[in-house]
């Protein structure tokens, strides 16, 4: 079977629509029609009819159907890199029916089921044979900066270059991937002397998620030494620190706790630290599904939660009510809206 795609349509900032509307047209009319349509049935009467659905969600999304690694087909929404496009395609997911042997569900562009086979052509431009990619990739903390050659980038100019590139990278890792552990992107026409092809771009990059995720899928956390004008900090957080690990938390809060006992370099010990160990838990558990704690930071006797919540729930007042149960002063609660997580660029490995 081949791919069959749909790109978004160039909106404003629609407020998205509701994934049960989607899904209810799946399971009333759209399973059937796509089914079909993927056996060469009148696709076109069908994908137009998906694209209504999809869009109907938000204009700015694009669609995929493909073969599936759990099932036969496999229905992906695409946010095309846009970080306000990540929630309503992760809600859509969340709210999917569990994936049979027909069809499952993704909310991004799955890779290509073998990196490095086949061609890709641009724009009606020559065809590429992928088997000529060659990757050079330096380890850049839990990421690989990466550059990108193929021996026809010579006679094609830097747009199309980094444009193929980015197509190259997405058809070997898929989206997510791409994103969490790749990090600076080089489109180059220069042979490395210690290039590989896509399929060990591959395994690198799956032993790379191997080593920072646990077992079921989980960020795991790294912890942070440095200097600051007040003394030094120390810090933990999930690696990856991306929201791409729960991309409909899109709110970033910040909440401030000055604590008692400390080091003699301003770090919590004593009761202080269990009593900061006990509220952190305290979020985790009334947040449930609607947040995450996802690093956390200590320097001269104060201590810096950093939060992702649901901004669809009430997920912010829950954050309130706890923080405002710490009894070692005064604590203070920020927020703002922040869907690529910008507010802990600083704290990702």
């Amino acid at each position: 079977m081949g791919i069959f795609r749909s790109r978004p349509r160039g909106t404003g900032r629609p407020v998205p629509g509701d994934p049960d509307d989607f899904w209810a047209w799946w399971s009333e009319r759209g399973r059937a029609l796509v089914t079909t349509a993927v056996g060469g049935e009148q696709p076109g009467q069908a994908f137009d009819a998906l694209t209504t659905a999809v869009h109907a969600l938000h204009p700015g999304l694009a669609w995929e159907v493909g073969p599936g690694e759990l099932s036969a087909y496999v229905l992906a929404l695409s946010p095309e890199g846009d970080p306000e496009l990540r929630a309503p395609a992760r809600r859509w997911l969340l709210a999917a029916p569990e994936p049979d042997p027909t069809w499952s569900f993704t909310d991004h562009r799955p890779p290509d089921p073998t990196p490095g086979s086949g061609t890709l052509s641009i724009d009606g431009g020559p065809e590429l044979d992928l088997g000529d990619v060659l990757v050079s990739a330096r380890s850049s903390g839990s990421r690989f900066d990466v550059a990108v050659f193929h021996p026809a980038f010579t006679g094609l100019d830097e747009t199309v270059r980094e444009r193929v590139t980015y197509l190259v990278l997405d058809g070997a890792l898929g989206e997510n991937d791409v994103e969490l552990w790749l990090g600076t992107i080089e489109a180059t026409d220069v042979r490395p002397p210690d290039g590989f092809g896509l399929a060990a771009l591959r395994a690198a990059v799956d032993d790379r998620r191997s080593a920072h995720v646990d077992a079921d899928g989980r960020p795991t956390w790294t912890l942070l030494r440095g200097e600051t004008a007040d003394g030094p900090l120390i810090a933990s957080a999930q690696t990856p620190l991306h929201p791409l690990t729960a991309a409909q938390l899109t709110r970033y809060a910040a909440v401030t706790l000055p604590y008692r006992e400390r080091s003699p370099d301003g770090f919590p010990t004593g009761a202080s630290l269990d009593s900061l160990r006990e509220i952190e838990d305290g979020l985790t558990e009334a947040l449930g599904t609607s947040g995450a704690v996802v690093a956390h930071q200590s320097c001269a006797g104060t201590r810096l939660v950093h939060l992702y919540l649901d901004d669809a729930t009430k997920a912010l007042e829950v954050v309130r009510r706890t923080a405002s149960t710490w009894g070692e002063g005064r604590a203070r609660v920020e927020s703002s809206l922040d869907p690529g997580w910008d507010r802990v660029r600083h704290l990702r490995s």
